[in-house]
C-alpha cells in the first residue's frame, strides 16, 4: 500500500522518539500532552495528508497518523517503545478502537503501525473532541488538542475523506 511508504518516510519525523523515553518518558502513566512544546501539527503532502504529535519541526513525534486523500482510511503509526504488539487500543469520549498492529523497520527505531477508517468509534470521537488516548504494550498517553489543533484535527479528518 501506498501509505506503507509514506508511513516510512513520514516517520522520519519519529526517529528521534528515543529522546522522548530519555526526557523522563513514563510508559505506565504517560502525559504526553502535557509536555512543553508539544503539540498537533498538520501537513498537506498532496495527495496524502498527516496528523503529528510532537514537537514542531523536530524529530520527537509520538503519534502520527496519515491518510490518502479522500480514502476514508487513517494509519495510524508510534515509534515502538515497547516490544512487538498485536493490537493499539485509540480511546476517545468513551469510544474505543482496537487495532491490529505491525512492526514496520523504518530509519529509526521500529515502528508500530495499524489502520482504521476515519468513521471508527475512536478517531470519529477524537474528531469531534480533539482528545484521544492511545495505549498498546505497557505503553499509554493521552493527546488533547486546543483551540487551534483542534481546527487542524479537523482539516485532517476532511482531507482523508475528500480528495
Amino acid at each position: 500500500m501506498a501509505l506503507r511508504n509514506l508511513a516510512i518516510s513520514g516517520l522520519v519525523f519519529v526517529a528521534g522518539v528515543g529522546t522522548l523515553a530519555a526526557c523522563g518518558y513514563d510508559s505506565q502513566k504517560a502525559a504526553l500532552n502535557a509536555t512543553p512544546g508539544y503539540g498537533l501539527y498538520y501537513n498537506d503532502a498532496g495527495q496524502t495528508a498527516s496528523l503529528a504529535y510532537g514537537q514542531p519541526n523536530s524529530d520527537n513525534v509520538a503519534l502520527m497518523l496519515e491518510c490518502a486523500k479522500g480514502s476514508g482510511r487513517v494509519q495510524v503509526s508510534d515509534a515502538a517503545r515497547t516490544g512487538p504488539v498485536p493490537q493499539i487500543v485509540l480511546a476517545s469520549s468513551g469510544m474505543k478502537s482496537t487495532l491490529a498492529a505491525r512492526m514496520e523497520a523504518s530509519e529509526g527505531p521500529p515502528v508500530l503501525v495499524a489502520d482504521a477508517g476515519t468513521t471508527s468509534p475512536a478517531l470519529a470521537a477524537f474528531r469531534r473532541t480533539g482528545r484521544i488516548d492511545v495505549a498498546y504494550g505497557d505503553v499509554r498517553y493521552g493527546v488533547s488538542a486546543d483551540r487551534a489543533e483542534q481546527g487542524r484535527v479537523a482539516k485532517f479528518f476532511a482531507a482523508c475523506e475528500r480528495a
